[in-house]
């Protein structure tokens, strides 16, 4: 009798808990599903998509006889999502352009439209007119991704697809941003209303702007590898006699202002591109070096001797210990260096690199000051981008255990 009991009671049990699981227990309740799909990210998102989409109402006469000789008398500030266009060129290794145009998503497999142009639509009769999507679109899909996102890790403290996406988003904002010259006419009319000479007259934005960040990204990934061959090099013991030399070396790049540089470059190598990449690199060694340096004595040295004394041998300590150790005070750095480039490179448009540097010096020769506003805060924008992206970068890159909670 006592067995029939206890077989009964397992039995509701087993049934109960059933009933609880299969009802309204079971898998995630709406609210609670709703609340993991509307990330904070993907309400800012929404905001931000909600913003374009009531500027879009509103057109702006167009002042800047540039644009008005184009065709386009109105238009408004809501920029269409533009991307980046890779492509090899012999002179710069890289050249980097932009497109309204979805079709570049095909990777040459659609006739897409790349042009510098205002009016890109009429750039190619054989494309054909581009497909555009507005930023607004954009800003609707990254909320999607961001909600997706926020389902799928909602269980997990997950650090590497999520930083990385909202990177490559914000990215894209700024770089659309940059290619809709209407925008820009919009500002500067504001800031400059009896001026009439608005936006660069020699190039677009857009333009400049991958011609300033290929300065900046081919200067940097030098400025990397060999900052981070001297850091380590001199780390080690038996190069450690050559620290106060590399040291020495390293802080005259920014001790010799870099239009000097530039000046002595030209003369040497000739105009162009590759002088300004050679102050870039002098100028921003320093910060890479001098992290690489002290990020790699900072570590504890009781962990190197326990690595040793598992068999560890020494190149296997300095990748596997001393490197990730110090990786978030090298990538600092980089942070540092590729920031100060980004500024330093609108030098360059006095040997004929291009980049911002070019409104910037034709607006001061000519006394023209939305041409110097328009590369300066263009600059600025590009700074900011860059900085940003290399922090999600920097907290990607960095060991778990060395990551200090906010």
């Amino acid at each position: 009798m006592g067995g029939r009991g206890s077989g009964h009671v397992r039995g509701a049990t087993g049934t109960t808990g059933r009933t609880v699981n299969g009802g309204l227990g079971e898998g995630p309740r709406p609210l609670a599903a709703l609340g993991r799909f509307f990330t904070p990210a993907a309400l800012v998102w929404l905001a931000f998509a909600a913003l374009l989409f009531v500027a879009m109402n509103v057109r702006e006469t167009i002042h800047d006889p540039q644009l008005r000789a184009a065709g386009v008398k109105e238009a408004t500030i809501v920029p269409d999502l533009w991307l980046p266009v890779f492509s090899f060129n012999p002179s710069t290794v890289v050249a980097i352009k932009g497109s309204d145009d979805l079709r570049v998503l095909s990777f040459g497999g659609l006739p897409a439209v790349v042009s510098d142009s205002p009016n890109p639509a009429a750039a190619s009769d054989k494309a054909g007119a581009p497909w555009r999507v507005t930023l607004g679109w954009f800003a609707l899909f990254m909320v999607l991704v961001e909600g997706l996102l926020g389902v799928r890790y909602a269980q997990r403290d997950e650090k590497l697809v999520r930083p990385l996406v909202r990177a490559a988003g914000i990215f894209l904002v700024i770089w659309s941003i940059y290619g809709h010259e209407p925008f820009w006419d919009w500002l500067l009319h504001g800031i400059f209303p009896s001026s009439p000479d608005l936006l660069y007259n020699s190039n677009t934005v857009i333009s400049l702007a991958g011609q300033h960040l290929t300065l900046v990204l081919i200067s940097s990934v030098i400025t990397v590898a060999i900052g981070l061959a001297l850091g380590i090099m001199v780390t080690r013991a038996e190069f450690r006699e050559f620290l106060p030399l590399v040291s020495d070396i390293v802080n005259s790049g920014q001790t010799v202002p870099t239009l000097a540089i530039v000046a002595i470059m030209a003369p040497i190598i000739g105009f162009g591109f590759w002088p300004a990449i050679v102050a870039l690199i002098l100028y921003g060694l320093l910060p890479v070096v001098r992290n690489t340096i002290v990020g790699l004595e900072g570590v504890d040295p009781s962990m190197i001797d326990a690595a040793r004394g598992m068999g560890m041998t020494a190149s296997q300590i300095l990748w596997q210990i001393e490197v990730p150790n110090a990786s978030r005070i090298i990538l600092a750095g980089v942070r540092t260096s590729v920031v100060i480039n980004v500024g330093t490179a609108a030098l360059g448009a006095y040997v004929g690199s291009g980049g911002f540097g070019n409104p910037i010096a034709s607006g001061l020769n000519q006394a023209i000051q939305p041409w110097v506003l328009l590369g300066a805060l263009s600059a600025a924008l590009l700074a900011i981008l860059l900085d940003y992206i290399l922090g999600r970068v920097e907290y990607v890159m960095t060991p778990k255990g060395l990551i200090i909670e906010r």
